[in-house]
């Protein structure tokens, strides 16, 4: 048996990943599918196993956090984020995550603990990439698959915009937006020091404003979530 193991794809199918599940059984899919019609797509193509991520809204409401079952004589333990795992479930034979959209892969005593990382929207510069484990007899083997490699310059539009034109990358535009606000500075004064669209800086005040606390790289997050959703 082989198994499509995918992780954060935001509402992106890309083509290689759908080449990718037509060679496969099955669809393991640990979380942030982001909507409901991407996760119907999924379901007609495979058997679909799949928990629910942080950036899955109401529409998962019936998804699962976390997911045991068993495929070939293995024993498997799906949940979106590995920090949330609660005491003791960690035992399966595999345990697939994500949420850190960073490809992992390691065997530690009994268990192959395996983070496909992402292999929907690009962050930054990240590797976009997946996995393919082989099924027989309760063995199990991994093949992980790099759909864009890290030093790839393959990015989106904005992240273009932002690291050629304005010379840097969303991260650090927004770390610099969150210290100007902490001076009081004005959306139009951060856009024009940095030369960052009004709209962008804008965005980020917003989120800033009506999530008191989050981070930077919250920030980011709810940014790739709101883009998703309006896809």
């Amino acid at each position: 048996m082989r198994a499509a193991v995918i992780s954060d794809t935001h509402n992106l199918l890309r083509q290689e990943v759908s080449d990718l599940i037509e060679t496969c059984d099955v669809i393991l899919h640990a979380g942030d599918v982001n909507t409901q019609i991407l996760a119907e797509q999924l379901e007609k193509r495979k058997p679909l196993y799949m928990v629910r991520g942080n950036n899955d809204g109401e529409w998962a409401a019936g998804v699962p956090e976390t997911l045991s079952f068993e495929l070939e004589g293995v024993s498997f333990y799906m949940i979106h984020n590995r920090r949330e795992i609660p005491e003791g479930r960690g035992n399966a034979d595999v345990v697939i995550y994500g949420h850190t959209h960073n490809y992992s892969c390691r065997q530690e005593e009994n268990t192959l603990w395996l983070n496909p990382g992402s292999c929907g929207k690009r962050r930054f510069t990240l590797p976009v990439t997946m996995a393919v484990l082989e099924l027989h007899n309760g063995g199990v083997e991994v093949e992980r698959i790099d759909l864009i490699p890290a030093d790839c310059k393959d990015r989106s539009k904005k992240e273009a915009v932002l690291e050629d034109l304005y010379g840097m990358d969303r991260a650090v535009a927004v770390k610099r937006i969150v210290k100007g606000m902490d001076r009081g500075e004005t959306v139009r004064v951060m856009a024009e020091k940095w030369r960052l669209p009004e709209k962008f800086v804008e965005q980020v005040c917003r989120i800033r404003v009506t999530h008191p606390g989050v981070t930077a790289a919250g920030i980011l997050d709810k940014m790739e979530a709101n883009a998703a959703i309006k896809k």
